[in-house]
């Protein structure tokens, strides 16, 4: 019987949702070697594609972040696992596991999930992250089980990140990514709307797909009821 051959890297994912770049290898050599196969494939990934990075073995994740984002690959976290200890020292937030076999719907709370009841707590929900300088171009502000308050400018290519909902008084550039633990009544809340990318429990938006009319606009995001991206102008 002829083996299935196995890639170093395999990339998963939906159009509007993040994908997830799943390492199957540990040999660095075949996981720059497939990396450099899927950006020519796919082109998107020079472009800042999000990803969240998942294994079950495990690997150097500094050198792997560092790798990514050579290439252009945006690093939002990583799914929670054996990498886990290595995200939480480097301040990366750690997702929900994605349990599918390959690319498929996007599950709903009543699909395969176990009637068990979990008798871990849910972690508590802090008060607040609170930023008073602006956030700069190569800055990373997470808030973990919590909301995050930016009262100053956020600069393109800065990062906000919250397991929560995000609000800058101010203009938001770069990428803000509320509900960043599943959340989907997270939302994101901006006085002047000029954002790269804004995702929201895993669905996120482009600035191609932004609609020009709300450049520059006092917004909130939200997640709709198809559950898809809402962008809504707010009462001046």
């Amino acid at each position: 019987m002829q083996m299935e051959e196995t890639k170093a890297l395999r990339l998963m994912g939906r159009v509007l949702t993040l994908s997830r770049l799943r390492v199957q290898s540990t040999n660095p050599q075949e996981i720059v070697e497939e990396l450099t196969k899927l950006t020519l494939e796919n082109p998107m990934l020079k472009q800042g594609l999000p990803v969240i990075i998942e294994s079950v073995d495990l690997i150097d994740l500094s050198w792997l972040v560092k790798t990514l984002r050579k290439t252009g690959i945006q690093v939002l976290g990583v799914s929670d696992g054996i990498l886990t200890e290595q995200a939480l020292l480097l301040n990366l937030p750690v997702m929900p596991p994605d349990h599918t076999q390959s690319v498929s719907r996007p599950r709903t709370a009543s699909t395969n999930q176990s009637t068990t009841p979990s008798n871990t707590p849910a972690p508590p929900n802090l008060p607040a992250k609170l930023i008073t300088d602006p956030v700069r171009s190569g800055q990373q502000v997470y808030a973990e089980n919590s909301d995050l308050i930016v009262l100053a400018p956020v600069s393109s290519g800065a990062e906000l990140i919250a397991d929560g909902c995000i609000h800058v008084y101010g203009t938001l550039r770069g990428r803000a990514i509320a509900g960043a633990t599943g959340n989907p009544n997270a939302r994101i809340f901006c006085r002047r709307f000029e954002a790269d990318l804004v995702a929201i429990a895993g669905v996120y938006m482009v600035a191609d797909q932004i609609p020009s009319n709300l450049r520059g606009k006092a917004t909130q995001i939200r997640l709709s009821d198809d559950s898809n991206l809402a962008i809504e102008l707010l009462e001046p």
